[in-house]
This record gives structure tokens, sequence and C-alpha cells, in this order.
């Protein structure tokens, strides 16, 4: 049996959708959160001691103590947890550790492999802004070089990424571009997608997200200012940060009904399907992103996405013919881009046509399964 040692957070759905697509792999997993959290994710919880091929625990200590002790780190630089992830990687002899984000996962694992007997093989997937965003500051830059110093394989979701690697003196192996948020039914959303014409859709989707680097912000001024333009058109506003909710409720005073909003968290999965599915665009806009999961949620399901320059996005669909890519701070400019989707029935139908081919071959869960499997299998090969 393989036994891979994760290090990552396991309140999140990408850890818990990266899991469960081992479900009859004969695999022991064990987790070691790289944040203090206050709940397992449910995709992770279902599998905890379960019968199934893949054995899934999470490391004695950090099982309730990982709030506490993260919070102290906060204090004391990731120096306990360390110690306990060196003494777990000691014990339970993996024969790969899987780093799942850079800045957390990555730094934690960084210090605690200076203090194991042997180091195992390490692969480290990018998430998101792991690298474009944090490169830019100089004390994370060098912890990013310590930690890319200690990685086997690299698995990130664009170019991009890894060109900034080998810029920042990456000396390992590269995997294919895979997104970290892992597939999707993409066969059975692409059915559903065709019985909804893009050009009947009436629905505009908004990530509200306006924490960290996103922009929601920014978003809910793009579709003020189309405002008294888009008056046969309704607006879902979803992820919603309290900066978002605020600008919202002030443009819902004119938009009325038309101006739903969606705080974080409060919609489900099938939720979020039925609005992309009912979407004729989809606008996400941020500092710095990987591939967004609403890129790949929108593609897959018919909506026309709208992302900004600063994310992969670019890399995964055709600027200005499947997607278009904005500028980040570029209210009226965004606007325009907007407007073009919601007034040109031939490119948004085309788009949909395109992007549903395109998103069962790159996004399907189990091509995107086969690619994880292989994952370990050519590490652990190589191992021995």
């Amino acid at each position: 049996m393989k036994k891979v040692l994760i290090v990552a957070m396991i309140d999140s759905v990408h850890t818990g959708r990266w899991i469960s697509q081992f479900d009859d792999e004969s695999i022991d997993f064990m987790l070691f959160p790289s944040t203090p959290h206050r709940r397992v994710h449910s995709l992770i919880k279902q599998r905890l001691n379960r019968s199934l091929a893949a054995q899934v625990r999470i490391s004695q200590w950090m099982n309730w103590a990982a709030l506490p002790l993260g919070i102290a780190d906060l204090v004391f630089g990731n120096f306990i947890r360390a110690k306990l992830l060196a003494r777990e990687i000691n014990r339970f002899q993996p024969d790969v550790i899987h780093i799942m984000e850079t800045q957390h996962a990555g730094y934690l694992t960084d210090r605690a492999l200076n203090k194991v007997k042997s180091k195992p093989r390490v692969i480290l997937s990018i998430w998101g802004s792991d690298l474009f965003w944090f490169q830019k500051f100089v004390k994370h830059r060098t912890r990013i070089k310590s930690v890319l110093n200690k990685v086997d394989l690299l698995v990130m979701e664009c170019q991009r990424d890894r060109e900034l690697a080998l810029m920042l003196g990456f000396k390992g192996e590269f995997y294919d571009s895979m997104p970290a948020t892992g597939g999707m039914n993409a066969a059975l959303l692409a059915q559903k997608a065709r019985q909804a014409p893009a050009k009947e859709r009436k629905w505009i989707a908004v990530k509200g997200y306006s924490g960290f680097v996103g922009q929601g912000i920014d978003a809910i001024k793009v579709i003020s200012e189309i405002e008294s333009q888009i008056a046969d058109f309704s607006v879902m506003v979803y992820s919603a940060g309290l900066g978002t909710q605020w600008f919202a409720r002030e443009l819902k005073k004119k938009m009325g009904d038309r101006l739903v909003i969606a705080r974080k968290h409060k919609l489900s999965n099938n939720d979020i399907q039925e609005m992309f599915l009912k979407s004729r665009a989809s606008l996400g806009l941020s500092l710095s992103d990987g591939l967004p999961a609403t890129v790949k949620e929108a593609m897959c399901m018919g909506a026309f996405p709208v992302q900004t320059s600063t994310s992969c996005a670019g890399e995964w669909f055709t600027n200005g013919e499947t997607g278009i890519l904005v500028d980040p701070n570029q209210i009226t400019n965004t606007a325009a881009a907007l407007m073009k989707v919601l007034r040109d029935d031939d490119l948004v139908e085309t788009a949909l046509r395109e992007n549903l081919i395109k998103s069962e071959q790159l996004f399907s869960e189990n091509v995107l399964k086969e690619k994880a499997k292989k994952l370990y299998s050519s590490i652990i090969e190589t191992k021995n």
C-alpha cells in the first residue's frame, strides 16, 4: 500500500475533492492540517475510518489541537507544528509528502523537513496566487525559494507558474498542468447547458469575494456602470465579502429584485450549478489568481467568462472568443467587455459550444482522476 502524507487545509473543498478521487485506490493517506481549522470538510470527514480501498486519517495531535497550535504558531513561526510534522514524517515514513498550497502548507513543511531523519520525495501543488502574487515580496520570495529547493515534483495550473518556478530556482520535475480544484462531471453539465441556449439566458454571475486579492467591490462598480443598460438582466452576486455586500446593497436600491446577494458559503454546490446554467456571463475580478474555479465552472456550464488578466484563465480559454481577459482596476473597460458579451448572441453561442467541448477534454473528473492517480505512481516509481 502506498503511503502519502498530505499537508493541506483540511477544511478546504479543494483538499476534500482531491482526496475523494482515490476511494478505490490502495493508498494510506495521513493528513496534517496546515492551518488552524474549526471543522473538517465534509468530503474528508466522510472518508475517515470508512471501509474504502484508500485509508484516510488525520495526524493524531492535529486531529483536535490544530486550532490552538495554529494560533500559537502565529507567534512561534511554525515552530510547534513543524516539530510535530517532523515527528509524524519520521513515524509514518511516507513514500511521498504532498504539499497542497505554498504559504501555509509549504512554509510549514519546509521547516519540518529540516528536522527529519530521512527526507521523502516531495510534491508541491501550486494553488492560485502562491507564486504569482507572493514572489513580489522579498520576505515571501526567500521562503518560496527554500520550499522549491526541497520539492521533487511540481504541479501547477499554468505555464506562467512553470516559468516563475524556474526563475525562482526550481530544479525538480514538472507534472502536467491540471486544475487544483479537481474535475467535474463535465459530460452531464454539458448536457444540461445545451438545453439553455446562451443567447436566451438572462442572468449575470458576479463573484463578490473582496478579501486578500479579490476585487468584488470593483465587480459591483462594473455592474453599477451598466445598470441602466441591462434592464432585461438579473445579477447574482455570490461569495460576497462584507465590503462587497455593502456596495451591492446600495446598488440594490436601484435594481431591486434584479440583484441577488449571497454571502460566502451561502450557496450549495447545486445552487452554484443552477446559477451558472442560467447565466449568460460570469464576471470575476482579482489582483491575482491561478485558474479560478469559477472560470472552470462557467466554461463547463455555458456561461461566458470575463476574468482579470492577472489569472491563468487565458491559458484555458481563447481570449476574445471563448472568454475575455480584462486588466484589474479598469472599471470602464471591464464594463465595455461585459456589455459586448451581453449584446453579441453569436459570440456567446459559439463560446458555449466550444467551451463545452473543451471542458469535457480538460475538466472531466474521469480525465483528472487518472492524472491524479498517475501523479503518485510516477514519483513513487522514480523513488524505487
